[in-house]
């Protein structure tokens, strides 16, 4: 998705485009899992606090999955601002994916 998106120098080459393109993935993937890992703890904790006990395995995995699913829409709205992320994942083009495979995105 970055190197359809991104307005890279014509002067570079392949390899530096794609060089490029993995830092810059690699940094938003870092994003994400923090932004992830804090929105999804807090949504576990606002959980437990409104009935009174922690979530079950099941509601936890819920909640985490789309903490993460927010994180990434948030991160790639950020760094794509031209892109209308939001609507891939209200659309379903990307809501049917597995999480590792919204890693990739």
């Amino acid at each position: 998705m970055l190197d359809r998106h991104l307005r890279l120098p014509a002067t570079w080459d392949d390899a530096e485009r794609r060089e490029f393109v993995d830092e810059a993935a690699q940094e938003v993937a870092l994003r994400v899992a923090e932004m992830g890992d804090d929105w999804a703890d807090r949504a576990v904790m606002q959980w437990g606090r409104q009935h009174w006990r922690l979530p079950d395995s099941e509601v936890q995995a819920g909640l985490m999955r789309e903490a993460r699913r927010s994180a990434l829409v948030a991160v790639l709205c950020d760094v794509l601002p031209d892109v209308a992320v939001a609507e891939l994942f209200e659309g379903g083009g990307l809501t049917d994916m597995s999480e590792d495979q919204t890693e990739l995105v």
